[in-house]
C-alpha cells in the first residue's frame, strides 16, 4: 500500500453495523458505504461512513450517480472528502470482482477499495482480512497482507492510561 490510513473505532463498528442491513426478500445483499474523512501529511483518517442508497441484490451493489451525489453532498457539508469505498461480496473471497474494477467510481490514484467478504456478517477484523485494493497507477492492486497490518490501522476514540 502506498501511504498510511487510519479508521475511527467507530467508523468500524458502523461498517459492522450496517454492511449486513442490506437485504431483500431474497436474503443478503451486497451493501456499501463510502468512507469519508480528512487527508493529512502523513496519514489519512477516516472518520465518517455514509451508507448511500444503492441499488443492491445478492451479488451486485452500485450506486448511481445521483446516489453517489447524495452521499458526496453530506460528506461535504461536514468538511470532509470521500476518500474510500467498502462494499461486501457473498462470498469467502475479499478481491474484486471484474465488475468492481470499473463499477468503483469515482476512482482517484490513491483511493482504497475495501472488500468484506460473506456480506460482512463476520464483521470487518482484523482489517487484514478484507480485500484491500488501492487505485495506483490507473489501476486496482491488491495490497498484499502485511502491508496491510502495516498501513490500515483502527484508531481507538479513546485510552485509558490508569
Amino acid at each position: 500500500m502506498r501511504g498510511r490510513f487510519g479508521i475511527l473505532d467507530a467508523v468500524v463498528d458502523s461498517l459492522e453495523r450496517l454492511l449486513p442491513t442490506y437485504r431483500g426478500p431474497d436474503g443478503c445483499h451486497e451493501g456499501i458505504a463510502l468512507l469519508c474523512g480528512v487527508e493529512l501529511p502523513h496519514v489519512t483518517l477516516f472518520t465518517t461512513a455514509i451508507f448511500p442508497a444503492a441499488d443492491h441484490r445478492h451479488n451486485y451493489v452500485r450506486c448511481s450517480e445521483e446516489q453517489f451525489a447524495a452521499a458526496s453532498a453530506v460528506a461535504r457539508r461536514l468538511g470532509l472528502g470521500v476518500l474510500a469505498q467498502a462494499h461486501t461480496h457473498p462470498g469467502d473471497t475479499a478481491i474484486h470482482s471484474l465488475g468492481d474494477d470499473y463499477m468503483v467510481s469515482p476512482r482517484y490514484e490513491g483511493m482504497l477499495s475495501l472488500v468484506v467478504p460473506l456480506h460482512g456478517r463476520h464483521g470487518l477484523r482484523p482489517l487484514d482480512s478484507l480485500g484491500v485494493h488501492q487505485f495506483q497507477d490507473g489501476v486496482w492492486v491488491l495490497a498484499e497482507r502485511e502491508s496491510v497490518r502495516q498501513n490500515l490501522f483502527i484508531v481507538p476514540s479513546m485510552s485509558d492510561l490508569r
